[in-house]
């Protein structure tokens, strides 16, 4: 015999316990998954007011450089360093106090990459990858927050594929992640990494593995002529690292810069960074285009 008050209870019980277990999923459900437009706009928040980045039309940071060879070679040289960009054009100028390896120049114009040469025809490892890479310079990635080039600065210009990869640790601190993808599409791995707390644009990866039977032109050290070599699923990685951020009139940025250049072959393996110390900063000022092309 069927009790009515009874089923009434019944089916209420399993509607209080169904919504509990419904309350308890969505508590569960992890928090920490973003939408790449959260990042991005909270990461614009962290570099200063929207009226600012507007009315920012070129960027001249002044400092110090240390290149240091660490494998493939050994040593170290100090010397000045310029970053500069304005619209899509971007300049990293290094001039070291070493007779084989006087300067580092890597300039972009808007549609050609420039680089300085040790000798004739004969670039330097870095510059061998950028212009092997150049989605570095033609995307506006290079340099990150320091140059108004960088394409997170209004996305719709660029109009990349971005993809959220959660939360990531390095050492000891937590970082939203980022895939960064051209329009065109690239056979290069881009990885943007952002301070978990601030948002702040503080490592980019660049990042390319090449299979046995692809030939490509190496130089065993800095400054030395290319010679040709196979590589056996070798690995080029460029890593940009940004620390050291203070305001600059109202922006909030980095003002220590290191590039690490890395080349994981078993036959000639490589490593070096270059380490900028930034402390003189221009903005809107008018650079001339010729300083964005070939060196003179």
């Amino acid at each position: 015999m069927n009790n009515p008050v009874f089923s009434r209870t019944t089916k209420l019980f399993c509607f209080f316990v169904l919504t509990g277990l419904g309350m308890c999923a969505l508590q569960a459900k992890p928090d920490n998954k973003l939408a790449p437009a959260e990042v991005v706009a909270k990461h614009l928040e962290s570099i200063g007011p929207a009226e600012a980045r507007a009315e920012l039309q070129s960027v001249i940071a002044r400092g110090t450089s240390l290149v240091t060879l660490r494998l493939g070679g050994q040593g170290q040289a100090a010397g000045q360093a310029v970053v500069a960009s304005q619209g899509h054009m971007n300049l990293i100028n290094m001039v070291f106090e070493a007779g084989d390896y006087p300067i580092e120049r890597i300039a972009f114009d808007g549609k050609n990459i420039h680089t300085s040469q040790i000798r004739p025809a004969v670039p330097t490892r870095l510059a061998q990858f950028i212009l092997s890479a150049d989605e570095i310079f033609r995307e506006g990635l290079i340099g990150g927050t320091l140059s108004v080039a960088w394409p997170l600065l209004n996305v719709a210009d660029r109009n990349p594929k971005l993809e959220y990869a959660g939360l990531k640790k390095i050492g000891d601190k937590q970082f939203h992640v980022l895939k960064y993808m051209p329009r065109k599409g690239s056979d290069l791995k881009i990885t943007i990494f952002f301070d978990a707390e601030t948002f702040r644009h503080v490592r980019t990866e660049y990042e390319r593995t090449y299979s046995t039977s692809m030939p490509k032109r190496m130089a065993p050290r800095v400054g030395a002529t290319p010679q040709n070599q196979m590589l056996s699923d070798s690995r080029l990685k460029i890593v940009e690292e940004f620390s050291d951020f203070r305001l600059e009139g109202k922006l909030n940025l980095p003002h220590g810069y290191k590039l690490e250049l890395s080349f994981q072959t078993e036959t000639r393996p490589f490593l070096a960074d270059w380490q900028l110390t930034l402390d003189r900063f221009e903005f809107n000022k008018t650079i001339a285009a010729d300083q964005f092309g070939p060196q003179k």
